[in-house]
């Protein structure tokens, strides 16, 4: 999912995929306390490819109480149809329950409302049983039409959801006729072909080819339940009712505040703290200073300027920890001249890469397009990430330079992101001529920029990050380079690559999908839609207010199991 990189937060979007290798489990260092279950049963799965992992639960009674804050920048939205960012997700995770989810301390699939699963022969037809008695914070009891409903409302095209091509990457039958047509999804005969509820507690999923690890991908937010009555409400965009651990009591406090509260009807183990408060708070520079002042409990830091002075004030909660992000500046692949791949080698080249990402980033330079700690990623496959200035001079003047002499780089503000950029610009002032200026946008105007909201694509250089739903190498290949989704902001469209996803996608099992995916990776450091710059590497600290305080390599700290210090 698109991250702002305030803070590192992978934020799984599409969790549940986050099971598909427990290989992912390769997060570095981590906190020295332990999350609580995020459920208090396991996953009944009848295949290997669905086995569940118990979680054991913590959580005491004394520990229940209290409010921990946290801080966010304004996310775009928090319907679940249509969350596409980190920032919404952390808030819609904790909102909704998908059939599945996954371990946030260990990376295995477990059951969510669905206490079971099991496909078919050939993995094309799925069968999930939802538990018995789980219901929304409203009170109403959840049952099977509403998977069925929330999926056919993310794939109508009335909504216009930016995650809806998940389900086409899925490959559900009939999904791509209702999302690609102009009928509604929700209403009369237009529905999705391949979801049907046969039962009040059992759902069938139907695909257009086998899909070994199914069940992972059903985590995204993108697949919660819904009531659709309930949807279609005036106040359902600032205060949407789910089946989470957490419940809204008040409207999102736009630009301000978004509050919620322990919701006590939950099947689940219940959360530990009363409430979660995320402040709105867009500069790192702001927010670590609310943190100073007792307004926020804990953060991530946001700011590479910021690393060192949070290791001094919090010496003993600031910890570092891999995370599956990936920072890089987009090149706008249908616009001149970054259409041309050897343009686009040459402002690589012309870049020094790794001194950007170590003195001023402060990570390690990413030299792929996954970050190490994802199944399939492939590292050092880059044919054009060498900086060699020189030989990317020649090639430049002979590809005839860029008209005008001028190029633009666009951010988003707020994120830390000025010196990198500049530092960028520097480079292709000085070793490539260019005259190059900056666009800079606020988070939600940005993503408008990019595309995302229905508007025209970028036409310069971009700067964005991509945090995983789920640990897997398809998932930053998928959503970011694939010509058929939106999250591809590059618009790089080459059918080889896509032919490699697909095979990838309709391997039997996930490791027979690894080859495809390492020749998809291979590919894309021979064409460099994008530059790849760095990894994820949190820093967070958090005050003596809290304890238990866990952050994972998904980017996002378990704020259920937060306990509020008396």
């Amino acid at each position: 999912m698109i991250t702002s990189n305030k803070r590192w937060r992978l934020l799984a979007l599409l969790a549940v995929f986050a099971m598909v290798v427990a290989a992912c489990g390769d997060s570095g260092e981590t906190t020295d306390t332990t999350a609580a279950a995020t459920t208090d049963t396991t996953a009944a799965a009848t295949t290997d490819t669905t086995a569940g992992e118990e979680v054991t639960e913590t959580t005491e009674a004394s520990m229940v109480g209290g409010t921990v804050r946290g801080s966010l920048t304004e996310p775009p939205s928090i319907d679940p149809q249509l969350i596409s960012d980190s920032e919404g997700f952390e808030v819609g995770r904790l909102l909704f329950d998908g059939l599945t989810l996954y371990d946030p301390a260990g990376g295995a699939v477990i059951a969510g409302v669905a206490e079971s699963w099991e496909p078919n022969e050939d993995n094309t037809v799925w069968t999930f049983h939802l538990r018995d008695g789980v219901t929304f914070s409203d009170g109403s009891a959840l049952v099977a039409q509403d998977f069925v409903d929330g999926w056919n409302r993310l794939a109508d095209p009335d909504l216009a959801s930016p995650v809806a091509y998940h389900g086409s990457l899925a490959g559900i039958v009939g999904w791509d006729d209702i999302n690609g047509g102009e009928v509604s999804g929700v209403v009369g005969d237009d529905v999705v072909e391949g979801i049907v509820a046969l039962d009040d507690l059992t759902l069938e999923v139907t695909l257009n080819s086998g899909l070994a690890f199914l069940p992972k991908i059903f985590a995204h937010p993108a697949f919660s339940p819904v009531k659709i009555a309930l949807t279609e409400s005036d106040g359902w965009a600032d205060m949407p009712i789910g089946n989470g651990p957490y419940m809204m009591t008040q409207p999102w406090q736009h630009e301000v505040s978004i509050s919620l509260e322990r919701y006590d009807g939950y099947y689940g183990t219940a959360g530990n703290p009363d409430a979660v408060e995320f402040v709105l708070i867009s500069d790192p520079v702001v927010e670590y200073q609310a943190l100073l002042d007792g307004q926020i409990d804990v953060l991530d830091l946001g700011d590479p300027a910021l690393y060192e002075q949070g290791e001094a004030d919090f010496p003993d909660s600031f910890t570092e920890l891999n995370t599956g992000v990936f920072q890089y500046l987009g090149f706008p692949t249908q616009t001149p001249p970054y259409d041309n791949p050897l343009m686009r080698k040459t402002l690589v080249q012309a870049t020094d890469r790794e001194a950007i990402a170590t003195r001023i980033l402060k990570k390690d330079v990413a030299n792929g397009f996954v970050p190490p700690v994802a199944t399939g990623a492939v590292q050092d496959q880059c044919a054009a990430c060498v900086f060699d200035p020189e030989a990317a001079k020649i090639a430049f003047d002979e590809l005839g330079g860029i008209p005008g002499n001028k190029v633009t780089i666009a951010f988003n503000a707020g994120g830390g992101h000025e010196d990198w950029i500049e530092a960028v610009a520097n480079d292709w002032t000085n070793n490539l001529g260019l005259e190059v200026e900056f666009l800079t946008l606020e988070w939600a105007a940005y993503l408008e920029f990019l595309g995302l909201t229905g508007g025209p694509p970028a036409v310069e250089p971009f700067r964005l990050g991509w945090q995983w739903d789920y640990p897997s190498a398809y998932n930053f290949l998928g959503p970011l380079y694939d010509s058929r989704t939106a999250d591809n902001f590059t618009r790089y469209n080459n059918p080889e690559f896509d032919a490699l996803l697909d095979q990838a996608t309709s391997a039997a099992t996930e490791e027979d999908s690894i080859p495809f995916l390492e020749a998809a990776q291979i590919l894309l450091g021979e064409e460099v839609p994008v530059m790849p710059m760095t990894y994820g590497l949190a820093r967070t600290v958090y005050t003596d207010a809290v304890s238990n305080v866990f952050y994972n390599d998904f980017g996002f700290f378990l704020w259920e199991d937060i306990v509020v210090n008396g």
